[in-house]
Parts: structure tokens; C-alpha cells; sequence
């Protein structure tokens, strides 16, 4: 039975390590072709970057860094070829930066993807598919504060032009006029302050003013409607008179006219009658005595005759 028993033992081990090694060999087979490459290229500085460096999609493990080299094509573009897993897709928005790990000085490759374009990434090493690498954080920062101290030498060098010995006195003499102004400021508060506590004096007879004009304006408005209504009547009586106008003058066109033409002619003809008169009196006055009829000459006068 002991011989048995370990013959039995020795059988399952031999089993089990050959199941073993079948499933770690299927294991790394499919594991190869469960990945696909791609490849980011950069202009900037890949310190810490090596061959094995872990690749993180999203913050998860995503693939590992295959190698690292310069462009054939362009020495100054350095391109980094990353093994990723099959099952992960990436669109055109994808792209990459360094992250430290840890103390250690090396960095990583951490993909995030913007969402600028939603079309597949194909993989390969075609230039048209390479995902961008672009500055991390710590190297804008390092570049802004490198802009940032730049800058400020010239702020620097600037501010030692602006204060020379003659800007210095038009300051202090701006400082003086500063300090006359603020004097004069508080001059004219300590005046503001007087004119303030007028104010309610002043308002109060703005206010007596107000209710006088809103008086003025209820007596002005009830002028108005008297005004209205006399216009009105006015209105009226003016038409009335028109009408009595425009009957009198047809009155007088129709009738009066006519008899005062008439009366116009008799007054000539009587007046004819009198310019007749006249110079039949101036010629011969005696005839307004004797009338028309020639008398005989009495004695003395000339052309008498005694009768025989």
C-alpha cells in the first residue's frame, strides 16, 4: 500500500505540473496577442523614461514602454513605442504626459483622452496615428517660472530706471502734492459736512415747493377745463355766427344790393337834375323867380317899347 500510495502522489504532482506549464505557456502566448502598439512622440526631454516603464490609461495600468529612440526621419523628435492591451480603445483626443514615481526619480506615461475627437486611434508606427506626448505639469510650471523670473528681472530693471535721482524728486514733489490735495480733501469734507446738514432745511422747502406746484397744478388743470369748455361755447357761438354771416350776406347779395344799385342810379339822375338846376340859376338867377318864360322889358330897362 505505501508503494501504491506513493506512486499515486508522484502521479497527481506530474499531473498537476504539466497542466501547470500548459496553462502558463497558453497564458504567455495569449498574452501576446492580446496587445497592440502604439507609439508618442515629443520634442521635450523624456528624463527617467526607460524600456519597462508602466503605462497608465485613466489612472489604470493600461501596457508597459517597449523602447525609446529618435526619429530616423527627425533627430529632434523622440518617439516612445508602448505595448497596451488589446481591449483598450483609444480615439484621436488621446494623448500623453510624464508623471514621477515616487522618489525615485523615474517617470511614467499617464494617457488621458480630452474628447476633442471621437474617431479610432489606429495603432502602429504610422506618423499619422502617434499620440503626442506633451510637457507635464511640473515642466510648465518649471517653464512658467522660468518666464516668471524673466519677467521679473525686467520689472526689476525697469523699477531701477523708473526710480532714478530725478524721478525720485518728481516723486517726493508728486508725494507733497498728494499731501496738499489731502489737506484741501479734508478741507472741502469739513465744508461737504456744512452744506449736508443744510440739506434737511433744504429739503423740507423743496418739499413746501412741491405741494405749491401741485396746488398750482390742480388749479392750472381745473383753468384748463374751464378754458375747454368756454372754448366749446365759443366754439359754438362761432359756428352760430358764421351760419348768421353766411345767411345775412346772401340776404344782402340777394336783396339788399339790388335796391341799393337802384337807389345808387336815382341819386345820379336826381343829382343830374340838380347840377341843371344850379347852372341854370348861375346863367340866369331870375329865372328861379319868373320861371322860364321870357318878360317884357319894362321902362328904363333896355329894349322897351311904349305901346302905341
Amino acid at each position: 500500500m505505501g508503494k501504491d500510495s506513493f506512486a499515486l502522489v508522484t502521479g497527481l504532482f506530474m499531473t498537476v505540473l504539466i497542466a501547470s506549464t500548459v496553462m502558463l505557456i497558453y497564458w504567455l502566448s495569449d498574452v501576446q496577442h492580446q496587445t497592440k502598439t502604439y507609439v508618442a512622440q515629443t520634442h521635450q526631454s523624456v528624463t527617467g523614461l526607460k524600456s519597462g516603464s508602466t503605462v497608465y490609461y485613466r489612472g489604470i495600468e493600461a501596457g508597459k514602454v517597449i523602447s525609446i529612440g529618435f526619429d530616423p526621419d527627425n533627430s529632434d523628435v523622440i518617439l516612445v513605442v508602448m505595448e497596451i492591451d488589446e481591449d483598450i480603445v483609444f480615439t484621436r483626443g488621446v494623448f500623453a504626459t510624464l508623471q514621477m514615481k515616487g522618489v525615485t526619480g523615474l517617470t511614467q506615461i499617464a494617457l488621458q483622452d480630452n474628447g476633442s475627437n471621437p474617431a479610432h486611434l489606429i495603432p502602429g508606427h504610422n506618423a499619422e496615428n502617434r499620440i503626442p506626448l506633451k510637457p507635464s505639469l511640473i515642466e510648465r510650471l518649471s517653464d512658467s517660472g522660468e518666464e516668471t523670473v524673466k519677467q521679473a528681472r525686467e520689472l526689476m530693471g525697469r523699477l531701477n530706471d523708473l526710480l532714478n535721482d530725478n524721478n525720485r524728486q518728481h516723486i517726493e514733489q508728486i508725494l507733497v502734492n498728494v499731501d496738499t490735495a489731502t489737506y484741501k480733501l479734508n478741507q472741502l469734507e469739513s465744508s461737504a459736512e456744512k452744506i449736508l446738514d443744510q440739506v434737511p432745511i433744504l429739503t423740507a422747502d423743496v418739499h413746501q415747493s412741491l405741494v405749491k406746484m401741485n396746488h398750482l397744478a390742480d388749479e392750472f388743470t381745473l383753468l384748463s377745463q374751464q378754458l375747454r369748455q368756454d372754448m366749446t361755447v365759443l366754439s359754438n357761438q362761432s359756428t352760430k355766427l358764421m351760419q348768421t354771416g353766411n345767411i345775412m350776406g346772401q340776404q344782402l347779395l340777394n336783396n339788399t344790393l339790388p335796391r341799393a344799385e337802384t337807389l345808387i342810379m336815382q341819386l345820379q339822375a336826381m343829382t343830374r337834375k340838380f347840377d341843371r338846376v344850379g347852372s341854370m340859376l348861375e346863367t340866369d338867377p331870375q329865372m328861379f323867380l319868373f320861371g322860364t318864360e321870357l318878360l317884357k322889358p319894362a321902362p328904363g330897362e333896355p329894349g322897351f317899347k311904349e305901346a302905341q
